[in-house]
């Protein structure tokens, strides 16, 4: 912390010190009032206008000191007080010294609080010295006594003045006064001590001559000035020698070690020693920043910042500075920059190579005022040392780097590297050969190069001696060699001659080209493998789009399909899928994972989807098609596993069922972002009890889509669970219009982006699409309203562009649908009717207690021998629709029937 940064604290605390000092001043000289001693000779009046005069001069004539930032002086007062001690009353002495104090800092335009301090502080000692004076020698008078009266007192007034000094800068720097005396040892002795023994001489002098006559007094100003100049001239020739020792240390300390960098912060300590500085910095140039290094003698701090270069602190400032410089609070261009960072002044030398390179900054510099030009000198001195220094630095930092390099280049090549002298002797030895011949360089490093050890030899076999050889004949430029572990390797050499001092040396530089030699063996292997390789991969693509089924035209769906090879060279494997259309209607779906790659997967994925094909065909129900199918393949193909889902879809009614086989479930992906899964139990084909009786069932809205896919989607990531959620989260995301080609493209192209692939991967999407026309109605049970809705569905279907004899036929199958759940309802009977493509389908479903026939899957298709009136309704829609289907649903008995139709225009 600076001192102006300390004041405003201690303020305060430098008043009442002040105030202090005068009270105990007041009171000394109220002790010694009493004592009147006359002017001899000159008239009192005279001698004031003579000596106080004079005082001031001797207080103005000084010779500065700065401790931590603050400053003060050695003057002359001591040798004019004198006489005054010596022959004036004790209240015009410490009047003399309060007025000469007043008029210097009127004079300097001190602070007031400065100038306080300094009449208080003289007012004290003159007081005390006068209190000495008379103790010891009651009776004035130039006697031995009287002599070491005035010494005694003129010792008196400059312990007073250290010790006011001391306890001042005790308080402004929040350090004891033993502290401060401490600090300031170096000084005390080499400039108030001297200073005062010589002031004690002269102002001796000055009382004999006052004495002898007190018109002397007119020529005291002449050794006043004398002493003066050489106080003046002691003070500088101190201060360079100071300086110039400082400088010595610090090259020293520059010089001692490798790198200059890492000695730094003792050459910083040594500047500060030298100039008694309050801080030290030293600013270096790094690109676009500057790196400071400073050295803070305040609390022994050292610490290395960077600060940008062209901006506004101070170190920015200097390193464009032109030469070296003194700047002070005021009257500098750069003083606000000084003052703002806290400094009373500042010794700047920039540092030079062939371009500025930084700074080097002395910062409130301490001790005694030396000769301006001689610090100048010094700090420039300094300044190139430190210059010279550096770029040594970087130089050194240079060649250390390339020589890390060169190490690094030789420690990691694969080129074995090796160099042998004059003598035949292994000097270096890599770890490349070390790899490549089994041989640790501490075993070959030092002696010869073990030739018949490795078996060198030619390419025709010729034994190859280099112990022999002269340092110019160098051996052949491929060779053969036998490694420790038996490997046989093929090397190609260079070689060149260096020197090391006095000393030749071959430096050998060999490659193992063994893998080339390898390859040119395996070439015409390669050849045959491409151009087998070329063809399987014809026949696999030939194989892949005989596989690929086309999607079937089918009003109300969009079929989609998108399949990624687990490799590039490997279009196909046991990822297959297959779609038809049944003879009732419905969309037969199938997604099979067979276990396995290649073309024998496909093979097998193929046998699956052919079986449950054929066995849809025949009509087995869904329920029973994956256990089916699992008895036909293990007649023939014993190890076969595969995992499978079916789908079945009814395009008039939105109606899909799911049956599994240890396959990931469905998706069912709204417009509206909501997913859901449809899942069905069973174990895979190849297993123990393949398939299950239970299956999945829901219902696709139009704009609905069914997603099935096999398991590669979802493991290619670590994390199965993570698969699925990032599977999820895709479709959710997914547009609402997206037909069923995007959304497969999308689910494909983002659940795979950024995993590694390790096995195939399909999507295949059914996508539920409004195409149709529908009408609707709900009934009270009351056969009053069959014969409107009757009518009014005939009216809608023929306004639909239904023939004529279709609309009688869709007449009078729901005539008798709703007679039968009127007689069955007991709340309500809802009835509608669709027209999709080339169907037309009327459904109609009543709230009545659950039948207790066996199976409702299988009603209506005979009269009853037992009541021939009794189901007549349901087995005459059997007879005129072409599809029907009984099932109970949410409480209901629901039927629906369709029937194949003819549509014309739409009436208008």
């Amino acid at each position: 912390m600076t001192a102006e940064a300390r004041a405003p604290r201690t303020q305060p605390a430098v008043l009442v010190y002040t105030i202090l000092l005068a009270a105990l001043a007041v009171a000394a000289t109220a002790m010694v009032a009493d004592r009147d001693v006359p002017t001899p000779g000159l008239p009192r009046v005279g001698a004031y206008l003579v000596l106080v005069p004079l005082l001031v001069v001797a207080e103005h004539l000084f010779v500065r000191f700065r401790y931590r930032g603050e400053v003060s002086s050695i003057n002359l007062v001591e040798a004019v007080l004198a006489p005054l001690l010596f022959a004036w009353p004790p209240v015009h002495v410490v009047a003399a010294a309060a007025l000469a104090p007043i008029a210097v800092a009127v004079l300097r335009r001190n602070q007031p609080m400065k100038a306080a301090f300094n009449v208080a502080q003289w007012s004290l000692a003159a007081a005390i010295g006068t209190a000495v004076v008379s103790d010891i020698q009651p009776e004035p008078g130039v006697t031995g006594r009287g002599m070491i009266a005035i010494a005694a007192a003129l010792a008196v007034v400059g312990i007073v003045n250290h010790a006011a000094f001391a306890g001042v800068m005790g308080i402004v720097r929040r350090q004891s006064p033993m502290t401060v005396v401490r600090e300031l040892g170096p000084t005390l002795a080499a400039g108030w001590s001297i200073g005062w023994v010589v002031n004690s001489l002269t102002g001796l002098l000055f009382v004999i001559a006052y004495a002898a006559h007190p018109a002397s007094v007119l020529l005291f100003p002449v050794p006043l000035v004398v002493q003066h100049l050489a106080y003046r001239s002691y003070a500088g020739a101190r201060t360079d020698r100071l300086r110039l020792a400082g400088l010595h240390r610090a090259a020293r300390v520059l010089a001692t070690p490798f790198d200059p960098n890492d000695a730094i912060e003792s050459y910083l300590r040594e500047v500060a020693v030298a100039f008694e500085a309050g801080a030290v910095e030293l600013a270096v140039l790094k690109g676009d920043v500057i790196e400071v290094h400073t050295l803070d003698c305040g609390d022994d701090g050292f610490s290395i910042r960077e600060v940008q270069r062209g901006g506004a602190s101070l170190e920015a400032a200097l390193v464009g500075i032109s030469g070296p410089s003194r700047i002070g609070v005021s009257g500098h261009p750069l003083s606000p920059r000084v003052e703002a960072a806290g400094w009373r002044n500042c010794l700047a030398a920039p540092l030079v190579d062939t371009e500025p390179i930084g700074a080097l900054v002395v910062l409130d510099q301490g001790g005694l005022e030396g000769f301006e030009e001689g610090e100048i000198a010094v700090i420039e001195a300094f300044a190139r040392e430190t210059a010279a220094s550096l770029v040594k630095g970087k130089l050194v930092a240079a060649v250390v780097e390339e020589r890390q390099k060169l190490a690094e280049i030789v420690d990691t090549t694969s080129d074995a590297m090796c160099t042998i002298g004059a003598d035949g002797r292994v000097r270096t030895w890599n770890p490349a050969c070390e790899e490549i011949t089994g041989l640790p360089a501490s075993a070959v490093v030092g002696g010869r190069v073990p030739a018949e050890a490795l078996r060198l030899r030619t390419l025709d076999d010729e034994p190859i001696q280099l112990e022999g050889r002269a340092i110019d004949s160098f051996v052949p430029r491929e060779l053969r060699m036998t490694a420790v572990d038996g490997r046989e390797v093929r090397l190609s050499c260079s070689y060149s001659v260096a020197r090391e001092g006095a000393d030749r040396l071959l430096v050998i530089v060999a490659r193992d080209v063994t893998p080339v030699e390898e390859m040119e063996l395996l070439r015409e292997q390669v050849g045959e493998l491409a151009a087998a390789e070329a063809a399987h991969r014809s026949v696999v693509e030939q194989l892949q789009e005989a596989l690929t089924p086309p999607a079937p035209e089918i009003d109300g769906v969009e079929l989609a399909v998108v399949f990624e090879a687990s490799e590039p060279t490997s279009p196909t494997g046991g990822d297959l899928y297959d779609w038809v259309v049944l003879p009732s209607g419905h969309v037969h779906v199938v997604v099979v994972d067979v276990l396995g790659h290649g073309v024998r997967a496909t093979r097998d994925a193929l046998a699956v989807v052919s079986t449950l094909r054929i066995l849809a065909l025949q009509g087995t129900p869904l329920d029973e098609l994956v256990a089916k199918a699992d008895e036909v393949l293990a007649a023939g193909a014993r190890e076969l596993v595969a995992t499978v889902i079916i789908a079945r879809y009814d395009p008039t009614t939105g109606r899909v069922r799911i049956a599994g086989g240890g396959h990931p479930p469905a998706l069912i992906v709204s417009p509206d972002g909501t997913v859901r899964q449809l899942a069905a139990p069973g174990c895979a084909i190849g297993w123990p009890g393949a398939g299950s009786e239970l299956m999945g069932e829901d219902a696709l809205s139009p704009g609905d889509a069914l997603v099935l896919y096999t398991d590669g989607l979802v493991e290619a990531r670590k994390d199965i669970l993570e698969g699925l959620d990032v599977l999820v989260r895709t479709a959710a995301s997914a547009p609402a219009d997206s037909s069923a080609s995007d959304l497969a493209d999308r689910l494909m192209s983002e659940c795979l982006a950024g995993a590694a692939r390790k096995d195939d991967s399909l999507v295949l999407v059914l996508r539920a699409v409004s195409v149709a026309s529908s009408a609707s109605w709900t009934l009270a049970p009351d056969t009053g309203e069959i014969a409107t809705v009757r009518s009014e569905c005939a009216g809608w279907f023929t306004a639909q562009g239904v023939t004529p004899d279709a609309v009688e036929d869709l007449r009078l199958v729901a005539s008798e649908l709703l007679t039968n759940a009127v007689r069955a309802a007991t709340s309500r009977v809802r009835c509608q009717i669709r027209l999709v493509g080339s169907w037309a389908t009327v459904e109609v479903a009543d709230d009545g207690v659950e039948p207790e026939m066996g199976g409702l899957g299988h009603a209506g298709e005979a009269l009853s021998a037992e009541d021939a009136e009794r189901g007549r309704g349901l087995f005459i829609v059997r007879a005129v629709a072409d599809r029907v289907e009984v099932d109970r649903v949410d409480g209901e008995t629901l039927v629906r029937a369709s029937v194949a139709i003819d549509v014309l225009a739409p009436a208008t």
